[in-house]
């Protein structure tokens, strides 16, 4: 576990020297909104971002403007667990657990099932084996242990690392999207 605190700082610190942050964000998020999985999807989990994560705004405002179905997690414990609910506009968002932007679940439908969907992951940094380093809560595994629609990491290149340590309750992602690539894995 302690490995894996340092890379959490080491990555933290990385993506916080990102250069070019801006047109990188915009390269990963155009990259993914061109892809076959964007189009194909009826809904769209997305996570909103903070701080230093790529910025997801352009890949919420087109799910918005697509007429897509949109999904925004809210935490519900301390125990890692978590729900996604039904967005229609920004008006519905409040801030949550950890100061982050999330569904006000009195103005915003908990989702029981997701069809033909695409949940986009957060992560500090991914692998080329799909695995991912998180914030260390584990909320985004339980998820998708059950999750059997299809999961997308976004990534910088120069955060994404050859192998990650893994345990067994670690869940990979399905695609990755970077400035420069997708990764089908």
């Amino acid at each position: 576990m302690q490995i894996k605190n340092d890379l959490r700082a080491e990555f933290r610190q990385k993506r916080a020297r990102t250069e070019n942050k801006s047109e990188k964000d915009r390269l990963i998020c155009t990259g993914f909104l061109n892809s076959r999985l964007y189009k194909n999807a009826e809904e769209i989990l997305c996570y909103f971002s903070t701080g230093s994560e790529i910025n997801t705004m352009q890949i919420i405002n087109a799910v918005f403007k697509d007429r897509k179905r949109l999904y925004l997690p809210k935490c519900t414990d301390l125990n890692g667990n978590m729900d996604f609910y039904l967005v229609k506009s920004l008006d519905t968002l409040i801030t949550g657990s950890y100061g982050i932007t999330e569904p006000d679940p009195s103005l915003c439908s908990r989702a029981v099932c997701f069809h033909n969907a695409v949940c986009i992951v957060p992560a500090l940094s991914f692998d080329r084996f799909g695995f991912r380093l998180g914030y260390g809560k584990g909320y985004y595994d339980r998820f998708l242990e059950k999750f059997t629609n299809i999961s997308v990491g976004l990534c910088y290149n120069e955060l994404m690392s050859d192998k990650l340590p893994a345990e067994s309750y670690d869940q990979p992602v399905d695609y990755i999207f970077t400035q420069s690539e997708i990764i089908s894995l």
